[in-house]
């Protein structure tokens, strides 16, 4: 008798793909360790968040609404957007992993810039798609350039991405600048995807949300500028109808909870905690760069995004580590060693620079 390997019938790619760790992966607990990893907004969440959930009642044995009505009302309102144009996910990649369910086929092409976030160059070979990038190079600082993504896109990349605010390094791509890939994009037949997970951190008018084009989609989280985290409320924003149509065929009912949601609206109505912590984010990286540039390479950064790359000679993440300092090696975004880390700032820059210098 024959016995099938059942091997044989997984997908391939899903057996040859090394995930690199760096995002939830952490050392050994130690009473001493300055976190600076996770790339979360060092302030929290705002204080009338707080209070909201401490006054939160919620029928947990219903299910929450299907519609999601509230804050999809409110995001609207927000962005001055259609509500049908609004879709949620259990985080931004919960939202781009069901892009990619019906924007990748298998072979299909995807470009993007290096480095960027893994997570999604791994859905992507997961999907079944070849994942290329522009490389964006050390000795111009890692600033992205919009010229070599026009030139490096052709009519055969079915999909474009791209973090924006960058991941690692927390540059900006400005709108206007967004909008030239978009139109480079829809003469190609290529569709674009801009994450905006860290989007908060700056001025909403550089969002791409603003653009109104047939083959964008924009992703958002509440896990960031917002401090829910923990919540993992995501959206996508899609103005094209038939994209909107793919999006439901395979989005699955309720991806976030009632609790989420209500959280979601407290923190959106709450702007003036998300402004606050935009000016603190600036003023204390400030201060971080100028003492860690006479040691260290800071690449292309925003002053208002909590996360930047760092880089030195030798083990960087080591050093830092050593000093009781825990960040993301840069191992976790290819091509990258471990000569980099991607720190998020924290709450307070002495305690940070009294550690390492």
């Amino acid at each position: 008798m024959v016995t099938l390997n059942w091997k044989e019938k997984i997908r391939t790619e899903l057996f040859n793909i090394t995930i690199p760790g760096g995002y939830a992966d952490k050392v050994p607990h130690r009473e001493d360790i300055l976190d600076c990893s996770l790339g979360t907004n060092p302030f929290g969440t705002s204080p009338r968040v707080k209070q909201k959930l401490k006054n939160l009642e919620i029928e947990i044995a219903k299910y929450p609404d299907v519609h999601y009505t509230e804050l999809r009302n409110a995001l609207s309102d927000y962005w001055g957007i259609e509500k049908d144009s609004i879709f949620f996910g259990y985080g931004s990649m919960g939202c781009f992993e069901k892009v990619n369910k019906f924007a990748i086929k298998n072979g299909a092409k995807v470009l993007g810039i290096s480095p960027q976030y893994t997570r999604y160059i791994s859905d992507v070979i997961v999907m079944g798609g070849i994942y290329e990038s522009v490389l964006l190079k050390a000795e111009n600082n890692f600033k992205i350039d919009i010229g070599e993504i026009i030139n490096s896109m052709t009519s055969e990349h079915a999909l474009f991405y791209l973090d924006n605010p960058h991941n690692p390094t927390g540059q900006l791509v400005t709108l206007k600048e967004v909008e030239e890939i978009v139109e480079e994009a829809k003469r190609k037949g290529v569709l674009v995807l801009i994450d905006e997970a860290y989007g908060d951190f700056v001025d909403k008018k550089q969002s791409a949300i603003n653009l109104n084009a047939d083959n964008l989609i924009v992703l958002r989280s509440f896990s960031k500028g917002f401090g829910l985290a923990s919540m993992r409320v995501g959206y996508a924003v899609i103005r094209n109808r038939e994209l909107r149509e793919l999006y439901k065929k395979v989005d699955l009912p309720f991806p976030i909870t009632a609790t989420g949601e209500a959280l979601a609206v407290a923190a959106l109505r709450h702007q003036e905690f998300l402004e606050k912590s935009r000016k603190q984010i600036a003023a204390i990286k400030g201060r971080i760069i100028q003492e860690l540039k006479k040691m260290f390479q800071i690449p292309e950064t925003h002053p208002q995004t909590p996360i930047m790359l760092v880089g030195g000679e030798g083990d960087t993440y080591h050093y830092f580590l050593k000093r009781g300092v825990l960040t993301v090696p840069g191992s976790a975004f290819k091509p990258l060693d471990n000569s980099y880390v991607r720190l998020r700032v924290p709450k307070n820059e002495e305690e940070l620079l009294r550690r390492l210098f």
